[in-house]
């Protein structure tokens, strides 16, 4: 593409912001446990996967006359019964995801304050917390649109953390595979590469141009894989069996302290800018779409992952695993759907320059399902 439109690079950022963020944290203990031969299966696979799934969302949104959030797309091609099973999906995924947030600013927080403090991981998560539902109370404003530039600030201390790690890389830290755990980055991965929900604003930046949008797509995808490929290996490579969930405390033994402190401060301020962000998303569903009162769906958008953390629920893996896998899964097996509705009609497929064959469409709800059936026998185990 030549000309560049006026907002691509804007658009790119946007989407790259939005796939690199809670999920990518979850990766290096997953492949610490796998193996780097399955992380590169995985990899592969689900990045081509996503990158389709954006491709089928994008057009979605570019051949319909009206702007909608995804449960709203469904809606307009499957009906109500679709429209209910993408909201539900949606606000599983979206809840997850918050609840993602409080889990890894809790663990966060407490790191760089226990020593000054003292306190737990649930007291530091739960005044952060507080703020952000006052917040969120009387409107987000300018601290969302923070969002972005906090995100490219993240990016530079993966650089850093990237940097400093390859000179203590250990290469017998990388096992190769373990088959016991062969399946487990599935979810977390699915989650982690996802960018469907940047997509209605990519597409308003850049007015609908099709080529521009493609362009996008691609090229944010590709992005977002080198940064989580890079962070997940050198994290791996540096901590080894030692990895924690989170990614980065297991790093405090080895790499220097100021490095962790300011990978750690970043962290907690994209995680709060991208909680505020995603919790505004679901009250506005719920006030503007399903017409529930204001000050209710302010409270069911906030309270409700806080809640499943109080009751609990502060298993970062499996929170995000289950998000990406069952909720991910509902919404992807969804959108194919509206795909093959679409590509029997006549000039729907815009972005599409070949059409991908049912064996392919076939093989993507197989591989959904199966995922969805796998996290939910792996959660209630």
């Amino acid at each position: 593409m030549k000309n560049k439109p006026k907002n691509y690079f804007g658009a790119i950022a946007v989407m790259v912001g939005y796939i690199i963020g809670v999920g990518m944290f979850g990766l290096p203990f997953l492949v610490s446990k796998a193996g780097i031969f399955t992380f590169f299966i995985f990899l592969i696979t689900l990045s081509l996967v996503q990158y389709l799934l954006h491709l089928i969302y994008a057009n979605i949104i570019v051949v319909t006359k009206d702007y909608h959030r995804m449960p709203g797309y469904a809606g307009v091609y499957l009906g109500k019964h679709g429209k209910r099973i993408v909201f539900i999906a949606k606000m599983i995924s979206s809840y997850g995801a918050l609840l993602a947030y409080i889990i890894i600013t809790g663990i966060f927080l407490h790191q760089l304050l226990n020593s000054i403090f003292g306190g737990s991981e649930m007291m530091y998560a739960t005044i952060l917390f507080l703020i952000e539902a006052i917040v969120i109370y009387f409107g987000i404003g300018m601290i969302a649109k923070a969002e972005l530039f906090m995100s490219g600030i993240l990016l530079l201390v993966i650089i850093l953390i990237t940097w400093k790690g390859c000179k203590v890389i250990n290469l017998d830290n990388y096992l190769m595979i373990d088959w016991k755990y062969i399946f487990l980055p599935y979810g977390a991965m699915l989650f982690a590469l996802d960018g469907n929900g940047s997509l209605p604003i990519v597409t308003k930046l850049l007015r609908r141009n099709k080529e521009a949008i493609k362009s996008v797509i691609r090229v944010a995808t590709i992005l977002s894989v080198l940064l989580i490929t890079v962070f997940t290996l050198v994290i791996v490579g540096v901590s080894g069996r030692s990895t924690t969930p989170d990614a980065l405390i297991g790093l405090k033994l080895i790499l220097n302290n100021d490095v962790i402190v300011l990978a750690l401060i970043f962290g907690i301020l994209t995680m709060v800018t991208s909680f505020l962000g995603v919790a505004e998303s679901i009250k506005e569903t719920l006030w503007w779409d399903y017409k529930i009162n204001k000050k209710l769906a302010w409270a069911l958008a906030v309270f409700m992952p806080y809640l499943l953390y109080l009751a609990g629920i502060k298993d970062l893996i499996g929170v995000i695993s289950f998000a990406g896998a069952v909720a991910g899964g509902l919404c992807a097996t969804t959108m194919v759907i509206i795909f093959m509705k679409l590509k029997k009609q006549k000039n729907k497929l815009v972005l599409f320059k070949y059409k991908p064959g049912n064996i392919i469409i076939y093989l993507l709800i197989g591989m959904f399902i199966l995922g969805m059936v796998y996290e939910i026998i792996a959660f209630l185990i």
